[in-house]
């Protein structure tokens, strides 16, 4: 059952939306969509797709974040891989500095080693450093975790028991921004989620440059660690990817 009620609130919240905050930016909506995408042709075929979707709302005291993503690979014609993700995030600020933040994410993978994926934790906010060419966030506060995992495709290989998750959890996140010169961006994120079955790091650095007004080019990398895997694996996770990105 809780399946079934965390599927229409991942579609419900991508609707939310995504962004820069800061008093100083004029247009309260920000939205962005970055594709990439790699064909193979030879011995073996191959088509892997990757989309990101970000939308934002600013007003006043009130900031929204959201950003939807999507894989697809398909190998000799058959589908291999279809995952899709969606983080949201509602932020308050009560003082020029100090929020408080509500943020859920959700992670449906078909052929992956779970069906649904669900968090959701509540917390306290704090801008460490808010300039117009530099930026970090720091958060922190408990939550809740839901997981299902895919009992039709866990490999002996996975990063994960064959068992649902139910759970309380704590969530800690530093979120970075530079801007390097008028045209190149850096970010920088870290998530650490802690609960009594597992305890996960992920780490996103990204360049993004713009080309024209509007289209830019983005490589990011992401590294996620988890401490407690089955014995032989490896605790270790990265991807790499080069993404176009359409600012409006």
């Amino acid at each position: 059952m809780a399946s079934a009620l965390l599927k229409p609130s991942f579609f419900c919240l991508v609707a939310l939306p995504f962004s820069a905050w800061a008093d100083d930016v004029p247009p309260p909506w920000q939205s962005e969509v970055e594709l990439g995408l790699q064909a193979l042709s030879g011995n073996s075929d191959s088509i892997t797709l990757n989309t990101r979707l970000g939308m934002s709302y600013t007003s006043g005291p009130y900031r929204h974040t959201s950003e939807a993503k999507f894989l697809l690979v398909e190998k000799d014609g058959e589908e291999d891989k279809r995952k899709g993700e969606m983080e949201s995030q509602a932020n308050y600020k009560f003082d020029p500095s100090r929020y408080v933040l509500a943020n859920i994410t959700y992670t449906n993978d078909k052929y992956g080693p779970y069906f649904d994926d669900f968090t959701f934790a509540t917390g306290l906010g704090y801008q460490a450093i808010w300039r117009e060419d530099m930026t970090l966030l720091l958060e922190v506060g408990p939550g809740y975790r839901y997981q299902k995992p895919n009992l039709d495709e866990i490999d002996d290989d996975d990063l994960i028991l064959p068992h649902n998750v139910q759970e309380f959890i704590v969530r800690g996140q530093a979120e970075w921004m530079w801007q390097m010169t008028k045209t190149a961006e850096l970010q920088g994120r870290l998530t650490t989620i802690s609960g009594p079955s597992n305890t996960s790091f992920e780490a996103r650095l990204s360049v993004q440059t713009s080309l024209i007004d509007d289209l830019a080019i983005k490589i990011s990398t992401t590294q996620k660690y988890i401490n407690d895997v089955p014995p032989g694996l490896s605790n270790l996770d990265s991807i790499f990817t080069v993404n176009m990105v359409y600012q409006f």
